[in-house]
């Protein structure tokens, strides 16, 4: 079984993740993107290149982004990295509707 590292941005997603209480369907949903990605199942749009915000670019280098839809209208964004020929997910962002609308320019 292929088991994928998947780690959490300390400013951007830890704090988010951390802040939403533990029997919201958000969190449940966010936790089974976790498990999936984990087993290396790939949840979510993909973004395409040219909508990538540089934010994301620039601060992780990232090229393969993809968006989740959760329970409220939330938005997990995570990218996967090859890091020294390993493949990881990032889970870069957590947040609402109206921020995910600002961060895309939307």
């Amino acid at each position: 079984m292929i088991t994928l590292e998947v780690a959490g941005d300390p400013v951007d997603f830890i704090p988010a993740f951390n802040h939403i209480k533990k029997d919201l369907l958000r969190y449940n949903a966010v936790r089974d993107v976790i498990n999936n990605l984990k087993h290396d199942k790939l949840v979510g749009i993909r973004i395409k290149q040219k909508q990538i915000p540089q934010h994301y670019i620039k601060k992780h280098d990232v090229n393969a982004v993809f968006k989740v839809d959760l329970p409220g209208y939330w938005r997990l964004i995570y990218g996967i990295l090859v890091i020294h020929g390993e493949k990881k997910a990032l889970l870069m962002e957590l947040f609402d509707h109206a921020k995910y609308n600002k961060r895309f320019g939307y």
